[in-house]
């Protein structure tokens, strides 16, 4: 599968965020994810983020997935928004939630890696969304953008959405993960039909 998208959408995608501090925190853990955390940054060193999949196992799991996954749910939730803010009225933080969705599956690229049979685990005990939060607690991101990344699983995760924002983002995520796997699906039975 071919992705289009690149780390520089993203950061271009960054600069929609108004505050500025926001901002270059944002563009800055995009250019560099490595990890904080003294020992687990020794042990586990990041994939790149240009070359790495959403997941493994469930959805774009090609190389570049993750940005073009990344790329999707940012620029939905940016749509999304400002449909809620026309139509309701709503008042949206809009830079938190471009800043959280740009940086929500941060945490992946630590349990991920690259060898000779393709991506596999790296054997990293805390999932992503832990992972990813807990660094930009490091990098004293806003309470907002962290709580947006620690809810992106949803209800059932074990911080469900507490706002607006971490709402919508959940919603976003959790669809484009479904649309993401089914297209994959289906240009992977249309192939094997060619055959």
């Amino acid at each position: 599968m071919t992705v289009k998208f690149k780390l520089a959408n993203l950061l271009k995608l960054a600069d929609e965020i108004k505050d500025k501090q926001l901002r270059k925190k944002v563009k800055d853990t995009l250019k560099d994810p490595g990890m904080s955390h003294g020992e687990l940054s020794k042990k586990y060193k990041p994939c790149d983020l240009k070359e790495a999949p959403a997941s493994i196992q469930f959805h774009h799991t090609y190389d570049s997935g993750l940005v073009e996954h990344t790329y999707a749910v940012t620029k939905m939730s940016m749509s999304v928004s400002e449909t809620l803010e026309s139509v309701y009225g709503m008042d949206i933080d809009r830079d938190s939630l471009i800043a959280a969705a740009l940086l929500h599956d941060i945490g992946k690229l630590w349990g991920m890696k690259k060898g000779s049979a393709g991506w596999g685990p790296t054997g990293l005990t805390l999932d992503h969304t832990m992972a990813g939060t807990s660094e930009l607690y490091a990098r004293e991101f806003p309470e907002k953008v962290l709580h947006i990344v620690a809810s992106h699983f949803g209800e059932n995760g074990p911080t469900p959405p507490q706002t607006i924002e971490a709402l919508i983002f959940h919603t976003i995520d959790n669809m484009d993960a479904v649309i993401g796997t089914n297209r994959q699906e289906n240009l992977i039975n249309l192939l094997l039909k060619q055959q």
